[in-house]
């Protein structure tokens, strides 16, 4: 069985109904959906998604006590799920009906220290009339495998609507750390790639919905604030990858820019400094 965790805040059930129908979809039929409902108490943003979601045949309904975030909200998930493989799909997100099919075959046969398989997507623009696609910013840096060095050093994979992950090893490594902000997607694929062998699909098979709505990797401060907090985790590990050290540096040094030029001209420095000692 496929376990999908779909974390919901703060968005109508009609957006949240179509990422589901995305996974109704699904050629691989083995599965169970989880709907973590991370509103306020209460709220009627959580009403809604009650009222819509937890008398559904082949949906179970959870509410999350209080607003705790998406982390805390995909570890709930990943608590009460059954299956052996488990999926995340953002609640404005869709997958490709093949997504977990293919991604089940990319696992066939492979050992055991492989957690996880993820896929390529793109970028859906709701803005404009018709929608707009484009490549999802990962997509043409496509590796069939993810090391740990390629993951300290840039985000190879992205969001966590891509991955189909081994349960096992979820509850291994602690599951997703609730202390960021943002970029907990990036720090779990570090976790992962440090213990464990990541594969890839070479196939479009999620869909990144740009809208008007709320959006976590829309926030200069939360992205800033979640970099340091996994800068400062795997401090040591890129004190001896000077390479990736860079490359971190780099993304630091472009999601401060405009939002606090004392900090961007720190890590620009540090950067070119760091960056002398690249071969």
């Amino acid at each position: 069985m496929v376990s999908i965790v779909i974390t919901t805040y703060k968005r109508p059930p009609e957006a949240v109904e179509k990422a589901v129908q995305s996974v109704l979809s699904q050629t691989y039929k083995d599965i169970e959906i989880l709907i973590i409902d991370d509103n306020q108490n209460n709220s009627n943003e959580s009403n809604l998604i009650r009222e819509a979601f937890s008398n559904r045949d082949g949906i179970k309904y959870i509410k999350q006590d209080g607003n705790k975030g998406a982390c805390a909200a995909r570890n709930l998930g990943i608590k009460n799920s059954q299956g052996e493989y488990v999926a995340f799909l953002d609640d404005d997100d869709t997958w490709e009906p093949d997504k977990l099919e293919k991604q089940l075959e990319r696992f066939a046969g492979t050992s055991d220290d492989v957690a996880m398989v993820y896929c390529l997507g793109d970028v859906v623009d709701m803005s404009t009339n018709p929608p707009t696609v484009t490549d999802y910013y990962t997509t043409g840096l496509y590796k069939d495998e993810i090391t740990f060095h390629d993951q300290l050093k840039y985000d190879y994979i992205g969001s966590t609507s891509q991955g189909l992950i081994k349960k096992k090893a979820l509850l291994a490594l602690g599951g997703f750390d609730e202390s960021l902000p943002a970029r907990q997607d990036y720090e779990m694929w570090l976790r992962i790639s440090k213990h464990y062998k990541i594969y890839g699909v070479r196939k479009v098979l999620f869909h990144y919905i740009q809208h008007g709505m709320e959006q976590i990797t829309k926030s200069p401060k939360k992205a800033w604030t979640g970099y340091k907090i996994v800068y400062k985790k795997y401090y040591e590990d890129y004190k001896n990858d000077p390479e990736a050290h860079v490359g971190m540096l780099v993304r630091i040094v472009e999601t401060v820019k405009d939002y606090n030029y004392f900090l961007y001209q720190y890590y620009r420095i540090k950067k070119y400094i760091i960056r002398k000692f690249v071969k």
